[in-house]
Protein backbone atom coordinates (compact mmCIF):
# COMPACT_ATOMS: atom_id res chain seq x y z
CA UNK A 1 0.00 0.00 0.00
CA UNK A 2 1.35 3.17 -0.79
CA UNK A 3 1.09 6.05 1.97
CA UNK A 4 1.09 9.58 0.25
CA UNK A 5 2.99 12.12 2.39
CA UNK A 6 1.07 15.13 3.50
CA UNK A 7 1.86 17.77 2.03
CA UNK A 8 1.92 21.48 3.85
CA UNK A 9 1.97 24.35 1.73
CA UNK A 10 3.49 27.37 3.24
CA UNK A 11 1.90 30.82 3.40
CA UNK A 12 4.01 34.03 4.18
CA UNK A 13 2.54 37.53 4.43
CA UNK A 14 4.98 40.29 3.98
CA UNK A 15 4.25 43.39 5.20
CA UNK A 16 6.07 46.57 6.31
CA UNK A 17 4.16 47.69 9.35
CA UNK A 18 5.63 51.04 9.41
CA UNK A 19 5.69 51.11 6.21
CA UNK A 20 3.25 53.95 4.19
CA UNK A 21 -0.27 53.16 4.14
CA UNK A 22 -3.01 54.31 1.56
CA UNK A 23 -5.12 56.85 3.44
CA UNK A 24 -8.49 55.52 1.85
CA UNK A 25 -7.84 52.48 4.02
CA UNK A 26 -7.52 50.59 0.59
CA UNK A 27 -7.62 46.41 1.44
CA UNK A 28 -6.63 44.83 4.65
CA UNK A 29 -4.40 45.45 7.32
CA UNK A 30 -1.93 42.51 7.29
CA UNK A 31 -0.35 43.57 10.76
CA UNK A 32 -3.32 43.67 12.29
CA UNK A 33 -3.32 40.23 14.79
CA UNK A 34 -6.97 39.61 14.38
CA UNK A 35 -6.82 40.26 10.49
CA UNK A 36 -4.13 37.24 10.55
CA UNK A 37 -5.94 35.44 12.89
CA UNK A 38 -9.27 35.71 11.10
CA UNK A 39 -7.10 34.84 7.69
CA UNK A 40 -6.01 31.79 9.79
CA UNK A 41 -9.47 30.60 10.74
CA UNK A 42 -11.00 30.87 6.87
CA UNK A 43 -7.84 28.90 5.62
CA UNK A 44 -8.46 26.39 8.43
CA UNK A 45 -12.11 26.05 7.56
CA UNK A 46 -11.72 25.71 3.71
CA UNK A 47 -8.44 23.25 4.02
CA UNK A 48 -7.53 21.57 7.44
CA UNK A 49 -3.92 21.38 8.33
CA UNK A 50 -2.19 21.57 5.10
CA UNK A 51 -1.68 25.04 5.34
CA UNK A 52 0.63 27.02 7.58
CA UNK A 53 0.39 30.89 7.50
CA UNK A 54 2.70 33.01 8.88
CA UNK A 55 3.36 36.84 8.86
CA UNK A 56 6.81 38.87 8.28
CA UNK A 57 7.32 42.57 9.41
CA UNK A 58 9.67 43.99 7.55
CA UNK A 59 9.97 46.73 9.63
CA UNK A 60 11.21 44.80 12.88
CA UNK A 61 14.57 42.88 12.92
CA UNK A 62 14.88 39.71 10.35
CA UNK A 63 16.00 36.97 13.07
CA UNK A 64 16.51 34.08 10.35
CA UNK A 65 17.32 33.17 7.14
CA UNK A 66 13.95 32.28 5.18
CA UNK A 67 13.08 35.64 6.43
CA UNK A 68 16.06 37.34 5.08
CA UNK A 69 15.49 35.06 1.71
CA UNK A 70 11.86 36.68 1.42
CA UNK A 71 12.82 40.29 2.18
CA UNK A 72 15.55 39.93 -0.81
CA UNK A 73 12.53 39.00 -2.99
CA UNK A 74 10.57 41.62 -2.17
CA UNK A 75 13.66 44.52 -2.32
CA UNK A 76 15.38 42.77 -5.61
CA UNK A 77 11.86 42.08 -7.23
CA UNK A 78 10.78 45.40 -6.50
CA UNK A 79 7.78 44.31 -5.58
CA UNK A 80 4.89 46.11 -3.63
CA UNK A 81 3.86 44.91 -0.10
CA UNK A 82 1.67 43.72 1.14
CA UNK A 83 3.27 40.43 -0.87
CA UNK A 84 1.82 36.84 -0.69
CA UNK A 85 4.15 34.16 -0.98
CA UNK A 86 3.77 30.40 -1.12
CA UNK A 87 6.39 27.88 -0.72
CA UNK A 88 8.94 30.52 -1.09
CA UNK A 89 6.99 32.21 -4.31
CA UNK A 90 5.85 35.22 -4.93
CA UNK A 91 2.31 35.37 -6.04
CA UNK A 92 0.85 38.23 -5.11
CA UNK A 93 2.50 42.26 -5.14
CA UNK A 94 0.22 44.26 -3.27
CA UNK A 95 -3.37 45.24 -2.11
CA UNK A 96 -5.19 41.89 -1.69
CA UNK A 97 -7.67 39.86 0.80
CA UNK A 98 -8.59 36.90 2.16
CA UNK A 99 -10.69 35.88 -0.51
CA UNK A 100 -7.55 36.72 -2.98
CA UNK A 101 -5.71 34.44 -0.58
CA UNK A 102 -7.75 31.39 -0.31
CA UNK A 103 -7.93 31.47 -4.32
CA UNK A 104 -3.91 31.72 -4.86
CA UNK A 105 -4.04 28.55 -2.08
CA UNK A 106 -6.79 26.48 -4.30
CA UNK A 107 -4.28 27.97 -7.19
CA UNK A 108 -1.49 26.29 -5.69
CA UNK A 109 -3.19 22.97 -4.59
CA UNK A 110 -3.94 22.43 -8.24
CA UNK A 111 -1.01 23.32 -9.43
CA UNK A 112 0.69 20.95 -6.76
CA UNK A 113 -2.07 18.12 -7.98
CA UNK A 114 -1.16 18.10 -11.78
CA UNK A 115 2.78 18.00 -11.22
Amino acid sequence: MLLLAKQVIQITIVDDSKGEKCDAHCGLDWSSPQVIALAGQRIKDRFGDKIELAYLDLSEPITNHHALELNQIARQGNLLLPLLVINGQPRISGQFDIRLLLDAIDAELEINKEG
